[in-house]
């Protein structure tokens, strides 16, 4: 079976095919990013499914940043990740595509609640931190939903924590808080600097992902019934900023001091998934503890950044 990983170049989708790759159980194509296919331009999407005709679509592409990456190009963020939204389905139906699976960031449920259940993910909207990127993630389930509703097609949209681990977003403008500690931290340690700047009050509650467990969920998702599948993945616990610091803080044994700017937005306060119906989907649950996560995460980071 032909299964087309989009993004394999990116965090994500480096992962993914990394774990396809080490299944060998299927003929796996690859559109390694925008400079290869431009899945936001129909007609090239159009072409490459109409040569190569894949069965199974794991989309890993997005356009995407941290907060400030949000008020900085809210318009492209809306506009770009629904045009690879609406160009999938439309073009996934059109090439007979048994399945398309998506992942969905936890920032499109309601910025009103801290624990994120799928009954509730259409009763508010984002945070205004997060607001258009989320609006866009939305429409992948909203499509999903519409799609299968009228025209039997199934795909699976997969609701993930903030993600993390080996091949992340290493930009202070691009990443989310623990990519962006995790290189602070190091430039402060490697250019002895004993203070390091964190954005807000060091209060809020992620939880956070390790990216391989991402990848293990949406490669599950392909032996999925047909339907429509919508499910978080996730083990509904948090961490605060200022407490993830520290764990990174000791990983790198720096001996350096945070300092909070609260002129920053912290964004939601509390970001937690309910993931029951994901592991009962699945069969599975996320297998890579936070404590690990980070430690493989900053021997990855100092062996390719030295």
């Amino acid at each position: 079976m032909k299964v087309l990983v989009i993004g394999s170049h990116g965090f994500l989708g480096k992962h993914v095919k990394a774990i396809l790759d080490k299944e060998n159980k299927y003929n796996v194509l690859e559109i390694t990013g925008k400079d290869h296919v431009d899945i936001t331009q129909q007609v090239a999407l159009d072409n490459y499914m109409s040569e190569f005709k894949p069965k199974i679509i794991i989309n890993c592409a997005a356009f995407v940043g941290g907060i400030s990456y949000g008020y900085k190009y809210p318009a492209k963020m809306l506009s770009e990740n629904s045009s690879m939204a609406i160009n999938l389905y439309n073009l996934s139906l059109k090439h007979n595509v048994e399945k398309l699976i998506n992942p969905i960031s936890n920032c499109a449920y309601p910025g009103k609640l801290t624990t994120y259940k799928e009954e509730q993910f259409f009763e508010g909207p984002p945070d205004k931190s997060v607001y258009n990127y989320g609006i866009s993630k939305r429409l992948y389930v909203q499509l999903g939903k519409s799609f299968f509703d009228e025209n039997n097609f199934s795909s699976v949209n997969v609701v993930i924590s903030n993600m993390y681990g080996p091949h992340d977003h290493f930009d202070i403008e691009r990443s989310h808080a623990l990519g962006a500690i995790i290189k602070k931290v190091h430039d402060a340690k490697k250019e002895n600097i004993n203070k390091v700047e964190i954005w807000g009050t060091g209060k809020p509650i992620r939880e956070w992902l390790y990216v391989k467990d991402g990848a293990e969920a949406l490669v599950r998702s392909i032996d999925l019934d047909s339907g429509h599948h919508f499910f978080n993945v996730g083990v509904e616990k948090g961490i605060s900023v200022i407490e993830l610091a520290k764990i990174i803080k000791e990983k790198f044994g720096w001996n350096g001091e945070f300092e909070l700017d609260t002129s920053r937005p912290d964004g939601v306060y509390e970001k937690k998934v309910d993931g029951n119906l994901g592991q009962i989907k699945l069969d599975w649950k996320p297998e890579t503890n936070l404590n690990d996560g980070i430690q493989q995460t900053v021997d990855w980071y100092i062996k390719h950044y030295d």
